[in-house]
């Protein structure tokens, strides 16, 4: 076993699923069409591609390479490609939310429906990927290897992205996950997320938990 550290796949699922259940719990409240709608579909849209692409292009195909396992890694290729009309699903609600081409009601029940099944599909994605993929990249990368995708990734995002990605990574994460995170990040983005990025992030339109929740 290589000893990496996966930490961050963890948090990034768990941050997709919460997302997903903040869109079905404001859409469930009658909500498809608020700026805040929209502007969480666009950052979660964007997140979720970049996480894809860099395990589509610097994970799987690492991992292929190794022969480690090809019947998991086709797996997690073909439910990358299954998500994407689900996807598109609530693309095209928050789309028709947004502009008001149908009754408030009928707009935010079709968006919460097809949050549902896009956090279901993706939940079950995600679990099948720390169950059967995690594993895999833990005995066959190398550190150099993992750090390749950890930097793809950060290519993908840039500097204006990554300032929206670790708060919106470390919305409502436990005291522990928010711990590891910022423990194996530089100082400078520790203190640019405590200072700059999380309070801009907190003052923009984005999906938010229920009251009391």
């Amino acid at each position: 076993m290589s000893g990496i550290d996966v930490t961050f796949m963890y948090a990034v699922h768990d941050a997709f699923q919460r997302d997903l259940d903040r869109l079905a719990a404001m859409a469930g409240g009658g909500d498809a069409s608020s700026p805040g709608v929209q502007a969480g579909w666009e950052r979660f849209k964007r997140f979720l591609h970049i996480h894809h692409t860099a395990e589509d292009t610097h994970l799987w195909p690492v991992l292929r390479a190794k022969n480690a396992v090809p019947a998991v890694l086709d797996q997690m290729e073909d439910e990358h490609a299954r998500l994407e009309a689900l996807i598109d699903a609530v693309g095209e609600a928050v789309s028709a939310g947004s502009a008001g081409s149908a009754g408030a009601a009928g707009s935010a029940e079709r968006l919460a429906l097809s949050a549902e099944r896009l956090a279901d599909g993706l939940g079950a994605h995600c679990e099948h990927e720390e169950q059967l993929a995690l594993p895999l990249v833990q005995e066959f990368l190398s550190a150099d290897e993992w750090s390749a995708f950890g930097a793809e990734q950060r290519r993908l995002l840039g500097l204006k992205g990554a300032a929206a990605f670790f708060p919106w990574l470390l919305d409502g994460a436990d005291a522990d996950m928010r711990r590891k995170v910022l423990g194996v990040v530089p100082p400078p983005v520790r203190v640019l997320h405590r200072y700059v990025w999380s309070p801009r992030y907190r003052r923009a339109p984005r999906w938010r938990a229920p009251v009391g929740a």
